[in-house]
Protein backbone atom coordinates (compact mmCIF):
# COMPACT_ATOMS: atom_id res chain seq x y z
CA UNK A 1 0.00 0.00 0.00
CA UNK A 2 1.45 3.42 -1.05
CA UNK A 3 1.68 5.21 1.67
CA UNK A 4 1.97 9.41 -0.09
CA UNK A 5 -1.48 9.63 -0.96
CA UNK A 6 -2.66 7.84 2.58
CA UNK A 7 -0.91 10.66 4.19
CA UNK A 8 -2.86 12.84 1.59
CA UNK A 9 -5.88 11.66 2.38
CA UNK A 10 -5.26 11.93 6.13
CA UNK A 11 -4.97 15.69 5.94
CA UNK A 12 -7.53 15.60 4.07
CA UNK A 13 -9.69 14.39 6.99
CA UNK A 14 -8.07 16.62 9.43
CA UNK A 15 -9.32 19.27 7.58
CA UNK A 16 -13.06 18.07 7.40
CA UNK A 17 -13.00 17.41 10.88
CA UNK A 18 -11.82 20.88 12.36
CA UNK A 19 -14.44 22.32 10.18
CA UNK A 20 -17.63 20.15 11.81
CA UNK A 21 -18.51 21.45 15.38
CA UNK A 22 -21.32 19.50 15.74
CA UNK A 23 -20.44 16.80 18.07
CA UNK A 24 -23.01 14.28 16.90
CA UNK A 25 -22.44 14.81 13.02
CA UNK A 26 -18.70 15.42 13.94
CA UNK A 27 -18.33 11.48 15.47
CA UNK A 28 -20.85 10.08 13.07
CA UNK A 29 -17.98 11.60 10.36
CA UNK A 30 -15.01 10.39 12.60
CA UNK A 31 -16.41 6.65 11.76
CA UNK A 32 -17.17 7.32 7.92
CA UNK A 33 -13.83 8.80 7.39
CA UNK A 34 -11.40 6.14 9.12
CA UNK A 35 -13.78 3.26 7.62
CA UNK A 36 -13.26 4.96 4.11
CA UNK A 37 -9.50 5.40 4.94
CA UNK A 38 -9.32 1.94 5.69
CA UNK A 39 -11.92 0.24 3.23
CA UNK A 40 -13.82 -1.16 6.97
CA UNK A 41 -16.38 -2.50 5.93
CA UNK A 42 -18.18 -1.47 9.31
CA UNK A 43 -16.78 0.98 12.34
CA UNK A 44 -18.09 1.70 15.56
CA UNK A 45 -17.27 4.82 18.16
CA UNK A 46 -17.32 4.80 21.93
CA UNK A 47 -16.46 8.53 23.94
CA UNK A 48 -15.44 8.22 27.39
CA UNK A 49 -17.62 9.67 29.89
CA UNK A 50 -17.85 10.30 33.71
CA UNK A 51 -16.42 6.69 33.93
CA UNK A 52 -17.80 4.86 31.52
CA UNK A 53 -18.02 4.05 27.66
CA UNK A 54 -20.86 5.46 25.77
CA UNK A 55 -21.39 3.43 22.79
CA UNK A 56 -22.67 6.62 20.09
CA UNK A 57 -21.93 5.19 17.07
CA UNK A 58 -22.64 2.30 14.65
CA UNK A 59 -22.01 1.79 11.01
CA UNK A 60 -21.95 -1.10 9.08
CA UNK A 61 -22.14 -1.28 5.12
CA UNK A 62 -23.18 -4.80 4.96
CA UNK A 63 -25.85 -4.80 7.10
CA UNK A 64 -27.03 -1.17 5.20
CA UNK A 65 -27.19 -2.97 1.62
CA UNK A 66 -28.95 -5.97 2.86
CA UNK A 67 -31.57 -3.60 4.76
CA UNK A 68 -31.57 -5.75 8.11
CA UNK A 69 -30.00 -3.76 10.31
CA UNK A 70 -31.74 -3.91 13.80
CA UNK A 71 -31.93 0.06 14.83
CA UNK A 72 -29.23 0.94 16.77
CA UNK A 73 -29.73 3.59 20.05
CA UNK A 74 -26.14 4.79 22.28
CA UNK A 75 -26.48 2.75 24.80
CA UNK A 76 -23.69 3.06 27.96
CA UNK A 77 -21.49 -0.09 28.46
CA UNK A 78 -19.53 -0.79 31.84
CA UNK A 79 -15.95 0.95 31.91
CA UNK A 80 -13.53 -2.43 32.22
CA UNK A 81 -10.78 -4.95 30.74
CA UNK A 82 -13.77 -7.33 29.97
CA UNK A 83 -14.30 -5.67 26.91
CA UNK A 84 -12.51 -4.75 23.96
CA UNK A 85 -13.18 -1.27 23.70
CA UNK A 86 -13.25 -1.07 27.13
CA UNK A 87 -9.85 -2.45 27.62
CA UNK A 88 -8.10 0.03 24.83
CA UNK A 89 -10.06 2.64 26.91
CA UNK A 90 -8.32 2.04 30.20
CA UNK A 91 -4.95 0.95 28.74
CA UNK A 92 -4.43 3.66 25.88
CA UNK A 93 -3.74 0.66 23.84
CA UNK A 94 -4.02 -0.65 19.91
CA UNK A 95 -5.31 -3.50 18.98
CA UNK A 96 -5.10 -5.31 15.78
CA UNK A 97 -6.92 -8.36 15.99
CA UNK A 98 -7.38 -11.17 13.14
CA UNK A 99 -10.38 -12.80 13.75
CA UNK A 100 -11.84 -11.85 17.30
CA UNK A 101 -13.90 -15.12 17.27
CA UNK A 102 -10.81 -17.28 17.69
CA UNK A 103 -9.35 -14.84 21.17
CA UNK A 104 -6.92 -16.65 23.54
CA UNK A 105 -9.02 -17.23 26.58
CA UNK A 106 -5.59 -15.93 28.69
CA UNK A 107 -6.41 -12.46 27.27
CA UNK A 108 -8.45 -10.05 29.99
CA UNK A 109 -11.19 -9.05 26.98
CA UNK A 110 -13.23 -10.90 24.78
CA UNK A 111 -15.43 -10.48 22.01
CA UNK A 112 -19.28 -10.08 22.23
CA UNK A 113 -21.14 -11.99 19.98
CA UNK A 114 -24.66 -10.88 20.84
CA UNK A 115 -24.77 -8.06 17.71
CA UNK A 116 -23.78 -10.74 15.24
CA UNK A 117 -26.18 -13.32 16.06
CA UNK A 118 -28.91 -11.19 16.34
CA UNK A 119 -28.24 -9.12 12.86
CA UNK A 120 -26.51 -12.53 10.91
CA UNK A 121 -23.40 -10.29 10.55
CA UNK A 122 -19.80 -11.98 10.65
CA UNK A 123 -17.44 -9.52 12.61
CA UNK A 124 -13.38 -11.16 11.55
CA UNK A 125 -10.90 -8.47 11.66
CA UNK A 126 -10.56 -5.72 14.41
CA UNK A 127 -8.95 -2.49 14.77
CA UNK A 128 -9.37 -0.80 17.73
CA UNK A 129 -7.85 2.22 18.07
CA UNK A 130 -7.82 5.11 21.30
CA UNK A 131 -8.58 8.61 20.62
CA UNK A 132 -5.96 10.75 22.52
CA UNK A 133 -5.25 14.35 23.37
CA UNK A 134 -1.75 15.34 22.57
CA UNK A 135 -1.56 15.12 26.71
CA UNK A 136 -2.58 11.73 26.51
CA UNK A 137 -5.99 11.62 28.03
CA UNK A 138 -8.49 9.14 26.30
CA UNK A 139 -11.62 10.91 24.84
CA UNK A 140 -12.85 7.54 23.60
CA UNK A 141 -12.10 4.21 21.17
CA UNK A 142 -12.59 4.24 17.49
CA UNK A 143 -13.65 0.43 16.78
CA UNK A 144 -12.96 -0.61 12.98
CA UNK A 145 -14.08 -3.77 11.46
CA UNK A 146 -13.77 -6.13 8.78
CA UNK A 147 -11.09 -4.48 6.33
CA UNK A 148 -11.85 -5.98 3.26
CA UNK A 149 -9.49 -6.13 -0.41
CA UNK A 150 -11.28 -4.66 -3.67
CA UNK A 151 -12.65 -8.28 -4.35
CA UNK A 152 -14.89 -8.38 -1.14
CA UNK A 153 -12.28 -10.71 1.12
CA UNK A 154 -11.76 -9.99 4.68
CA UNK A 155 -8.44 -9.38 5.42
CA UNK A 156 -6.38 -8.00 8.81
CA UNK A 157 -5.46 -4.65 9.21
CA UNK A 158 -2.06 -4.33 7.47
CA UNK A 159 0.61 -3.02 10.19
CA UNK A 160 1.22 -0.52 7.83
CA UNK A 161 -2.15 1.39 8.23
CA UNK A 162 -2.15 1.41 11.98
CA UNK A 163 0.02 4.20 12.99
CA UNK A 164 -1.31 6.10 10.21
CA UNK A 165 -5.05 5.55 12.03
CA UNK A 166 -3.49 6.12 14.96
CA UNK A 167 -2.74 9.85 13.53
CA UNK A 168 -6.11 10.21 12.64
CA UNK A 169 -7.82 8.87 16.05
CA UNK A 170 -5.48 11.98 17.61
CA UNK A 171 -6.56 14.44 15.03
CA UNK A 172 -10.88 13.07 15.56
CA UNK A 173 -9.55 13.26 19.85
CA UNK A 174 -8.78 17.14 19.26
CA UNK A 175 -11.79 17.67 17.40
CA UNK A 176 -14.07 16.34 20.17
CA UNK A 177 -12.56 18.16 22.88
CA UNK A 178 -12.81 21.33 20.50
CA UNK A 179 -16.73 20.61 19.64
CA UNK A 180 -17.11 20.21 23.45
CA UNK A 181 -15.83 23.15 24.34
CA UNK A 182 -17.89 25.12 21.58
CA UNK A 183 -20.55 23.19 22.88
CA UNK A 184 -19.97 23.99 26.81
CA UNK A 185 -19.50 27.70 25.32
CA UNK A 186 -22.47 27.71 23.40
CA UNK A 187 -24.55 26.09 26.31
CA UNK A 188 -23.64 28.97 28.75
CA UNK A 189 -24.11 31.45 26.37
CA UNK A 190 -27.29 30.28 25.63
CA UNK A 191 -28.21 30.08 29.16
CA UNK A 192 -26.87 33.49 30.10
CA UNK A 193 -29.29 34.57 27.02
CA UNK A 194 -32.37 32.72 28.95
CA UNK A 195 -31.66 34.10 32.39
CA UNK A 196 -31.37 37.69 31.59
CA UNK A 197 -34.44 37.71 29.70
CA UNK A 198 -36.67 35.84 31.73
CA UNK A 199 -35.28 38.29 34.32
CA UNK A 200 -36.12 41.62 32.24
CA UNK A 201 -39.72 39.92 31.97
CA UNK A 202 -39.59 38.87 35.80
CA UNK A 203 -39.51 42.81 36.39
CA UNK A 204 -43.25 42.55 36.06
CA UNK A 205 -45.63 39.79 37.32
CA UNK A 206 -48.00 40.41 33.56
CA UNK A 207 -44.49 39.80 31.38
CA UNK A 208 -42.94 36.52 33.59
CA UNK A 209 -41.94 34.17 31.18
CA UNK A 210 -43.23 36.21 27.96
CA UNK A 211 -39.91 35.70 26.21
CA UNK A 212 -39.62 31.85 26.84
CA UNK A 213 -43.38 31.40 25.14
CA UNK A 214 -42.20 33.53 22.62
CA UNK A 215 -39.27 31.73 21.20
CA UNK A 216 -41.32 28.25 22.11
CA UNK A 217 -43.61 29.49 19.67
CA UNK A 218 -41.40 30.55 17.05
CA UNK A 219 -39.97 27.52 17.25
CA UNK A 220 -42.67 25.42 16.61
CA UNK A 221 -44.02 27.57 13.67
CA UNK A 222 -40.38 26.86 12.06
CA UNK A 223 -40.73 23.01 13.07
CA UNK A 224 -44.34 23.10 11.17
CA UNK A 225 -42.94 25.19 7.98
CA UNK A 226 -40.07 22.37 7.52
CA UNK A 227 -43.01 19.71 7.26
CA UNK A 228 -44.78 21.18 4.36
CA UNK A 229 -44.38 20.47 1.16
CA UNK A 230 -47.13 22.58 -0.65
CA UNK A 231 -48.75 25.98 -0.05
CA UNK A 232 -46.84 29.14 0.53
CA UNK A 233 -43.86 27.75 2.75
CA UNK A 234 -43.15 24.85 0.40
CA UNK A 235 -40.09 26.61 -0.61
CA UNK A 236 -38.81 27.52 2.61
CA UNK A 237 -36.93 25.28 5.14
CA UNK A 238 -35.35 26.31 8.48
CA UNK A 239 -31.66 24.83 8.73
CA UNK A 240 -30.63 23.99 12.03
CA UNK A 241 -28.65 27.51 12.31
CA UNK A 242 -31.42 28.80 11.03
CA UNK A 243 -33.46 27.70 13.81
CA UNK A 244 -30.62 28.55 16.32
CA UNK A 245 -30.62 32.27 14.70
CA UNK A 246 -34.39 32.28 15.31
CA UNK A 247 -34.39 30.93 19.01
CA UNK A 248 -31.91 33.40 20.24
CA UNK A 249 -33.94 36.95 18.17
CA UNK A 250 -37.06 35.35 20.55
CA UNK A 251 -35.30 35.12 23.65
CA UNK A 252 -33.68 38.48 23.12
CA UNK A 253 -36.19 40.14 21.51
CA UNK A 254 -37.41 42.07 24.66
CA UNK A 255 -34.03 42.95 26.34
CA UNK A 256 -34.47 46.65 25.60
CA UNK A 257 -37.27 46.56 28.34
CA UNK A 258 -34.57 47.11 30.83
CA UNK A 259 -34.01 50.74 29.63
CA UNK A 260 -37.60 51.05 30.03
CA UNK A 261 -38.56 52.69 33.94
CA UNK A 262 -40.52 50.46 35.94
CA UNK A 263 -43.44 53.40 36.52
CA UNK A 264 -44.21 52.81 32.78
CA UNK A 265 -43.37 49.23 32.43
CA UNK A 266 -45.53 47.71 34.78
CA UNK A 267 -47.73 50.54 35.05
CA UNK A 268 -51.36 49.13 36.34
CA UNK A 269 -53.78 52.59 35.98
CA UNK A 270 -53.78 55.57 33.80
CA UNK A 271 -52.50 58.17 36.48
CA UNK A 272 -49.42 57.28 37.63
CA UNK A 273 -48.50 55.82 41.45
CA UNK A 274 -49.64 57.98 44.43
CA UNK A 275 -51.56 60.18 42.11
CA UNK A 276 -55.48 58.64 42.33
CA UNK A 277 -54.87 59.46 46.26
CA UNK A 278 -53.94 62.30 46.21
CA UNK A 279 -57.41 63.36 43.93
CA UNK A 280 -58.80 61.49 46.37
CA UNK A 281 -57.99 63.86 49.33
CA UNK A 282 -58.23 66.85 47.38
CA UNK A 283 -62.35 65.98 46.67
CA UNK A 284 -62.42 65.53 50.69
CA UNK A 285 -61.36 68.34 50.92
CA UNK A 286 -63.65 70.41 48.47
CA UNK A 287 -66.23 68.19 50.75
CA UNK A 288 -65.01 69.64 54.05
CA UNK A 289 -64.60 73.05 52.04
CA UNK A 290 -68.50 73.14 51.54
CA UNK A 291 -69.68 72.47 55.12
CA UNK A 292 -67.20 75.06 56.33
CA UNK A 293 -68.95 77.65 53.59
CA UNK A 294 -72.41 76.62 54.61
CA UNK A 295 -71.18 77.29 58.39
CA UNK A 296 -69.98 80.87 57.42
CA UNK A 297 -72.76 81.54 55.89
CA UNK A 298 -74.68 81.05 59.02
CA UNK A 299 -76.76 77.89 58.05
CA UNK A 300 -77.60 76.37 61.18
CA UNK A 301 -77.18 73.03 59.69
CA UNK A 302 -73.86 72.92 57.15
CA UNK A 303 -73.75 69.02 57.35
CA UNK A 304 -77.47 68.50 56.47
CA UNK A 305 -77.75 71.30 53.56
CA UNK A 306 -74.47 69.74 51.53
CA UNK A 307 -75.38 66.01 52.09
CA UNK A 308 -76.73 66.15 48.37
CA UNK A 309 -73.51 67.71 46.92
CA UNK A 310 -71.15 65.46 49.00
CA UNK A 311 -72.56 62.23 48.00
CA UNK A 312 -72.19 63.68 44.61
CA UNK A 313 -68.85 64.35 44.88
CA UNK A 314 -68.55 60.99 45.92
CA UNK A 315 -70.25 59.28 43.42
CA UNK A 316 -68.38 61.42 40.60
CA UNK A 317 -65.08 60.31 42.57
CA UNK A 318 -66.41 57.03 41.97
CA UNK A 319 -66.81 57.18 38.67
CA UNK A 320 -63.19 58.62 37.93
CA UNK A 321 -61.82 56.01 39.81
CA UNK A 322 -63.01 53.25 37.47
CA UNK A 323 -61.94 55.68 34.30
CA UNK A 324 -58.21 55.65 36.31
CA UNK A 325 -58.76 51.58 35.65
CA UNK A 326 -60.60 51.22 32.49
CA UNK A 327 -58.95 50.20 28.86
CA UNK A 328 -60.87 52.40 27.00
CA UNK A 329 -62.40 55.79 26.94
CA UNK A 330 -65.93 56.29 25.84
CA UNK A 331 -66.83 60.09 24.62
CA UNK A 332 -69.34 60.23 27.68
CA UNK A 333 -66.31 59.70 30.19
CA UNK A 334 -64.08 62.33 28.65
CA UNK A 335 -67.36 64.54 28.62
CA UNK A 336 -67.55 63.34 32.39
CA UNK A 337 -63.71 64.67 32.55
CA UNK A 338 -63.97 67.82 31.32
CA UNK A 339 -66.63 69.14 33.02
CA UNK A 340 -64.76 67.35 36.50
CA UNK A 341 -61.59 69.63 35.19
CA UNK A 342 -64.06 72.82 34.91
CA UNK A 343 -65.17 72.61 38.55
CA UNK A 344 -63.62 74.35 40.78
CA UNK A 345 -63.67 75.10 45.13
CA UNK A 346 -62.50 77.86 47.80
CA UNK A 347 -59.82 76.22 49.91
CA UNK A 348 -58.98 77.11 53.63
CA UNK A 349 -56.86 79.61 53.00
CA UNK A 350 -59.68 81.02 50.05
CA UNK A 351 -57.91 80.40 46.79
CA UNK A 352 -59.81 78.55 44.01
CA UNK A 353 -58.71 75.29 42.97
CA UNK A 354 -59.88 72.70 40.04
CA UNK A 355 -60.85 69.87 41.01
CA UNK A 356 -58.35 67.94 38.43
CA UNK A 357 -54.81 69.73 37.28
CA UNK A 358 -54.32 70.07 33.46
CA UNK A 359 -51.38 67.32 33.93
CA UNK A 360 -53.78 64.58 35.30
CA UNK A 361 -56.16 65.35 32.74
CA UNK A 362 -53.59 64.57 29.98
CA UNK A 363 -53.45 60.70 31.88
CA UNK A 364 -57.20 60.20 32.57
CA UNK A 365 -58.04 60.99 28.93
CA UNK A 366 -55.87 58.59 26.74
CA UNK A 367 -58.16 57.21 24.74
CA UNK A 368 -56.92 53.44 24.74
CA UNK A 369 -54.82 51.72 27.31
CA UNK A 370 -53.48 53.48 30.18
CA UNK A 371 -50.19 54.97 28.57
CA UNK A 372 -49.90 58.66 27.69
CA UNK A 373 -48.58 59.70 24.26
CA UNK A 374 -45.09 60.40 25.40
CA UNK A 375 -44.79 57.07 27.93
CA UNK A 376 -46.03 55.13 25.08
CA UNK A 377 -43.22 56.57 22.95
CA UNK A 378 -40.89 55.20 25.58
CA UNK A 379 -42.41 51.86 26.25
CA UNK A 380 -41.59 51.22 22.01
CA UNK A 381 -38.08 53.11 22.71
CA UNK A 382 -37.23 49.35 23.91
CA UNK A 383 -37.12 48.32 20.54
CA UNK A 384 -33.94 50.70 19.55
CA UNK A 385 -32.62 49.82 23.31
CA UNK A 386 -32.81 45.89 22.31
CA UNK A 387 -30.76 46.75 19.21
CA UNK A 388 -28.28 48.94 20.32
CA UNK A 389 -27.84 45.62 23.39
CA UNK A 390 -27.85 43.06 20.92
CA UNK A 391 -25.51 44.26 18.51
CA UNK A 392 -22.95 44.75 20.77
CA UNK A 393 -22.93 40.73 21.36
CA UNK A 394 -20.26 39.86 18.80
CA UNK A 395 -22.57 37.62 17.17
CA UNK A 396 -20.78 35.95 13.68
CA UNK A 397 -21.69 34.30 11.04
CA UNK A 398 -25.29 32.66 10.70
CA UNK A 399 -26.17 34.56 13.72
CA UNK A 400 -25.30 38.43 12.42
CA UNK A 401 -28.76 39.05 11.90
CA UNK A 402 -29.99 38.63 15.26
CA UNK A 403 -30.00 42.12 16.44
CA UNK A 404 -31.86 43.42 13.06
CA UNK A 405 -34.63 40.68 13.45
CA UNK A 406 -34.58 41.11 17.21
CA UNK A 407 -35.24 44.46 16.86
CA UNK A 408 -37.82 44.10 14.33
CA UNK A 409 -40.45 42.51 15.88
CA UNK A 410 -42.86 45.88 15.98
CA UNK A 411 -42.41 46.33 12.25
CA UNK A 412 -45.60 45.85 10.08
CA UNK A 413 -45.78 44.37 6.95
CA UNK A 414 -47.94 47.62 6.02
CA UNK A 415 -44.91 50.31 7.50
CA UNK A 416 -47.58 51.17 10.24
CA UNK A 417 -44.77 49.48 13.07
CA UNK A 418 -41.91 50.54 14.50
CA UNK A 419 -39.21 51.72 14.80
CA UNK A 420 -38.33 51.71 11.03
CA UNK A 421 -41.61 51.51 9.21
CA UNK A 422 -40.69 48.65 7.10
CA UNK A 423 -42.87 47.44 4.11
CA UNK A 424 -43.23 43.62 3.22
CA UNK A 425 -39.84 42.06 2.15
CA UNK A 426 -38.23 44.53 4.21
CA UNK A 427 -39.07 42.64 7.17
CA UNK A 428 -37.34 38.89 7.34
CA UNK A 429 -39.53 35.93 8.03
CA UNK A 430 -38.22 35.52 11.17
CA UNK A 431 -39.16 38.94 12.30
CA UNK A 432 -42.71 38.25 11.03
CA UNK A 433 -43.08 35.48 13.14
CA UNK A 434 -41.63 36.95 16.10
CA UNK A 435 -44.15 40.21 15.17
CA UNK A 436 -47.55 37.39 15.71
CA UNK A 437 -46.11 35.39 18.31
CA UNK A 438 -46.01 38.41 20.42
CA UNK A 439 -48.91 39.99 19.91
CA UNK A 440 -51.05 36.45 20.55
CA UNK A 441 -48.30 35.95 23.93
CA UNK A 442 -49.56 39.52 24.75
CA UNK A 443 -53.24 38.87 23.94
CA UNK A 444 -53.48 35.28 25.98
CA UNK A 445 -51.24 35.79 28.73
CA UNK A 446 -52.32 35.99 32.33
CA UNK A 447 -54.64 39.07 33.20
CA UNK A 448 -53.36 42.97 32.72
CA UNK A 449 -54.12 45.35 34.73
CA UNK A 450 -56.38 46.86 32.56
CA UNK A 451 -57.51 43.72 30.46
CA UNK A 452 -59.01 40.36 30.96
CA UNK A 453 -56.80 37.72 29.04
CA UNK A 454 -57.93 36.54 25.76
CA UNK A 455 -59.02 33.25 25.21
CA UNK A 456 -56.61 31.57 22.16
CA UNK A 457 -59.71 31.50 19.95
CA UNK A 458 -60.57 35.57 20.61
CA UNK A 459 -56.54 36.00 19.82
CA UNK A 460 -56.75 34.51 16.52
CA UNK A 461 -59.16 36.43 15.74
CA UNK A 462 -57.55 39.86 16.36
CA UNK A 463 -54.20 38.13 14.34
CA UNK A 464 -56.64 37.39 11.57
CA UNK A 465 -57.78 41.07 11.42
CA UNK A 466 -54.43 42.21 11.47
CA UNK A 467 -53.35 39.97 8.35
CA UNK A 468 -56.56 41.39 7.28
CA UNK A 469 -55.17 44.64 7.33
CA UNK A 470 -51.92 43.88 5.92
CA UNK A 471 -50.23 44.28 9.41
CA UNK A 472 -49.56 40.59 9.69
CA UNK A 473 -48.79 37.74 7.42
CA UNK A 474 -51.44 36.03 6.11
CA UNK A 475 -49.50 33.05 5.29
CA UNK A 476 -47.92 32.63 8.61
CA UNK A 477 -51.25 34.23 10.53
CA UNK A 478 -53.12 31.11 8.47
CA UNK A 479 -50.47 28.10 9.52
CA UNK A 480 -50.89 29.13 12.81
CA UNK A 481 -54.26 29.72 13.31
CA UNK A 482 -55.70 26.63 11.03
CA UNK A 483 -53.12 24.07 12.84
CA UNK A 484 -53.97 25.17 16.35
CA UNK A 485 -50.06 25.72 16.96
CA UNK A 486 -50.25 27.29 19.94
CA UNK A 487 -51.81 24.12 21.48
CA UNK A 488 -48.03 22.18 20.56
CA UNK A 489 -46.63 24.68 23.14
CA UNK A 490 -49.07 23.31 26.46
CA UNK A 491 -48.58 19.84 25.13
CA UNK A 492 -44.75 20.65 25.44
Amino acid sequence: MKLHPQIERLNQIGIALSHEIHLEKLLALIVTEARSFTNADAGSLYTLEKEQLLFRIAQNDTLDQKGSRSSFKPVPIPLNTQSIAGYVALNGEVLDIDDVYHLSGELPYSFNQDFDRKNKYRSQSMLVVPMKEPDGEVLGVLQLINAKEENGQVVRFPESIISLTMSLASQAAVAIRNARLISYIKSLFEALIRYSASAIDARSPHTAGHSRRVAAYSAIIAEEINQLNHGPFKNIRFTRDELERLNYSAWLHDLGKIGVPEAILDKHLRLPAGTEEIIEERFKHCAACLVLEAALAGDPRPQEITRPQREALKEDLERLKNINRANWLPDEDEAFLDQLQARTFQDAEGERRHLLKDEEMVYLTVKKGNLTPEEYKTMQGHVEHTLNIVKNIPFTGHLEAVPSIAASHHEMLNGTGYPRHLHDDQIAIEARILAMVDIFDALTAIDRPYRKAAPPERACAILQSDAESGRLDKDIVELFVSQRLWERITEK
